[in-house]
């Protein structure tokens, strides 16, 4: 993603999610906090949150075996290409 657009998203996420807790502010706390039907007040601030997660850096998951093949193949695998590592590069041939 082009980091000017990152920033600017961030930017407006903050700046909605800070209006948005501020315009909260203007309820009592009973009316939000202490009854059942107040957690309707804090249901816009997951899309927030939301946006921050998609915004953190991606980490690189494990390498592992696909989700279609399996263990038998999988093994199967990881052997040829340990036995292949092992052996080194082919000799070069003479022609």
């Amino acid at each position: 993603m082009n980091p000017g657009i990152k920033r600017a998203v961030l930017i407006f996420n903050t700046l909605g999610f800070v209006f948005y807790l501020v315009w909260l502010t203007q309820f009592d706390t009973s009316e939000t906090l202490r009854s059942q039907d107040g957690i309707i007040f804090y249901i816009p601030c997951v899309p927030f949150l939301f946006v921050y997660m998609l915004m953190l850096p991606v980490k690189p998951g494990p390498r592992g075996k696909p989700w279609w093949q399996s263990d038998e193949d999988y093994e199967n695998e990881q052997r040829a290409r340990q036995k292949d590592s092992a052996s080194g590069p082919p000799p070069p041939s003479k022609t």
